[in-house]
């Protein structure tokens, strides 16, 4: 019982047919037919605990015959040791972030010795999930490329459901504590974007675009969304740039809307952003005036300065 007391309580593993326990040594495993997954060392703290493989044959042998079988087996882990699985059984995995393990199918043609053949997959899935439970990781992700997406129906019907896509690629997640809620979060719950609010006081102008489509009104301020890892200031003057043509110097960020319920039923952060206009030199006598907006080519049906006045009015009505 002194042996026993520090260590993880065992679960079975895969098709595990029970445990073997070594009184003399004080150490434990899961044991299948034909292998043992892992190995505990009562010498180590649940937190301090490695794990190592050993492969045997089940032949009625007890567990120290076993053990002596293979001179692996009486290795006793240190502390620095890094754990070692047989892949023959599970599939391969790496450590990833917040406690979990991620899978990762390559995007290549299968070959004889793939691990992840369509004949086994499900198998060693199986036997990786009560491995990761095993290992009291919280979650295992599955990432699947599009030319292995047969391999899908058997991740689903493991409980991995999916979490997002991108490309070629699908990621599959599931959440290994049945009996707590998931800390899993949604992928992509907000998109950004940007409205550059662009007025040159001795004109009394404002630079407005009227698009192609969904018109409310007359006019609106040009912007959109930003790009993943754009920075604010960046997405706006090119937002600019792209719908008029105009160069322009990013200033402020003016004020932000929170909605729910947009794009992909996603939320949106809409930051309206003070640029100012960078004007063109004219003449010889160093005269500056307003850049010409030229709208953009198949979203944009017009560009141009407009009247402040004006565009006040219309905003109050």
């Amino acid at each position: 019982s002194r042996n026993i007391s520090v260590l993880t309580r065992p679960k079975i593993v895969g098709r595990a047919s029970g445990l073997f326990l070594d009184s003399a040594g004080g150490s434990f495993g899961i044991q299948q037919p034909s292998h043992t997954f892992f190995h505990f060392s009562p010498r180590q703290t649940r937190s301090q605990s490695q794990y190592r493989t050993h492969q045997f044959f089940s032949s009625g042998k007890s567990s120290n015959e076993v053990k002596g079988d293979n001179p692996k087996a009486q290795q006793q882990p240190s502390q620095d040791d890094e754990p070692e699985y047989d892949w023959d059984v599970l599939l391969p995995f790496q450590k990833h972030s917040h406690n979990s393990i991620k899978i990762t199918i390559p995007d290549e043609e299968p070959t004889s010795d793939d691990p992840f053949h369509i004949d086994t997959f499900q198998t060693k899935l199986q036997t990786t999930l009560e491995t990761a439970r095993t290992l009291q990781k919280n979650a295992l992700w599955l990432t699947v490329p599009l030319s292995r997406s047969a391999l899908l129906p058997f991740a689903h019907a493991l409980g991995l459901r999916y979490h997002h896509a991108q490309n070629t690629t699908a990621t599959l997640v599931l959440w290994l504590h049945p009996h707590q809620p998931s800390r899993i979060p949604e992928y992509a719950t907000h998109q950004v974007g940007v409205g550059a609010v662009v007025i040159h006081p001795p004109s009394n102008k404002i630079l407005c675009v009227r698009e192609k489509r969904n018109n409310y009104r007359p006019w609106k301020m040009p912007g959109g969304l930003v790009e993943l890892g754009e920075e604010l200031d960046e997405a706006v003057v090119r937002e600019v740039w792209e719908e008029t043509g105009v160069k322009t110097r990013f200033r402020s960020v003016l004020g932000v809307r929170h909605t729910h319920g947009m794009q992909f039923g996603r939320s949106d952060l809409y930051f309206v952003c003070r640029l100012e206009p960078v004007l063109e030199e004219e003449g010889r006598d160093g005269e500056h005036k307003l850049p010409t907006p030229i709208a953009q080519e198949g979203e944009i049906e017009k560009a141009a300065w407009v009247d402040l006045d004006e565009y006040r009015d219309m905003v109050n009505h």
